[in-house]
């Protein structure tokens, strides 16, 4: 052991700047790679990031959809009105290539950067309460409650047999309801065992389902005076149901899923549960699809 300690003690001159010089440049590395560490941004929100970008371009387009009319008009002022039309095709075939240009730009980072698939349910319940504000209004019709699951999976249902069942079925509260009604809205997740509506032998057991349930209040006059009938003297049940809910069944039993209305005439109110299959893979969406690009029309 002193053997040892006496080799690393008499140390040579140059042995020991060799050291020095090796402690350096490791203290320097080590000190380097954690400031790296320190200075690496943060992980990119793709999404928005996209969505920033295609509301650019978007504003772009209106700016040169604006000065293509103002050349328009500006080609009156000249005095040589072969100067003002040459002056107008010129700008405005330039303004076009550019307008091309961008909607091919913005076409190419769409179909090249798809995004996943989340919240299509409330995001689309909220986009038909939005759509139907002006006949709630005028009905008076007040939302009460409105309870959405953040994390509510996607379903395997298209999202056209989703829209239209969603759309027929507020249609439908909005003819049954009377003034001044309330409504309530709740999505969730549910076991296949925890739904108490008809048809559950028709579930696949042990599996998760999403619920859409529907409550309203104050129901339209006509209504009661059915539901109030004796069970002799009604209509079976297939008859008894108004035509729009006789189609939205079929959609839904047709994706493998179940809907069930009841009414309760002392409480006036009526229920619609709306049971869905969820979508097991990870579905991908384009957040531009080609066919909406022909919102941006362009106007001169």
């Amino acid at each position: 052991m002193k053997g040892n300690q006496g080799s690393v003690e008499n140390l040579s001159p140059r042995d020991e700047i060799k050291g020095k010089i090796f402690n350096m440049f490791s203290f320097q590395k080590n000190e380097k790679s954690s400031s790296e560490e320190r200075s690496l941004p943060t992980e990119i929100n793709h999404e928005s990031l996209l969505s920033f970008v295609l509301e650019l371009i978007h504003r772009v387009r209106g700016s040169l959809a604006a000065m293509k009319t103002l050349a328009f008009y500006s080609r009156e002022n000249f005095r040589d009105k072969e100067l003002g039309d040459y002056f107008y095709n010129v700008v405005s075939e330039d303004i076009e290539k550019t307008l091309f240009i961008l909607d091919c730009f913005c076409e190419y980072i769409s179909i090249n950067t798809p995004i996943k698939k989340a919240n299509t349910i409330n995001n689309m319940i909220e986009e038909i309460l939005r759509e139907n504000q002006k006949e709630l209004d005028e009905k008076k019709v007040k939302i009460i409650k409105k309870q959405f699951d953040p994390e509510l999976p996607e379903t395997s249902m298209l999202d056209e047999h989703l829209r239209f069942i969603l759309n027929s079925l507020f249609q439908y509260l909005l003819f049954s309801i009377s003034l001044n009604g309330r409504l309530g809205i709740l999505t969730r997740t549910i076991e296949s065992k925890d739904w108490n509506g008809e048809g559950k032998e028709r579930l696949q057991k042990d599996l998760k389902y999403i619920e859409i349930l529907i409550i309203s209040t104050h129901l339209d006059s006509k209504v009661q005076e059915l539901s109030s009938l004796s069970p002799e003297s009604q209509p079976n049940h297939e008859e008894k149901m108004d035509l729009i809910l006789q189609m939205v069944k079929r959609i839904v039993e047709k994706n493998r899923g179940l809907i069930d209305t009841k009414i309760y005439p002392k409480k006036d109110l009526r229920m619609i549960s709306l049971l869905l299959p969820i979508e097991r893979r990870n579905v991908f969406q384009f957040l531009l699809p080609a066919s909406q690009q022909k919102k941006w029309e362009r106007k001169d």
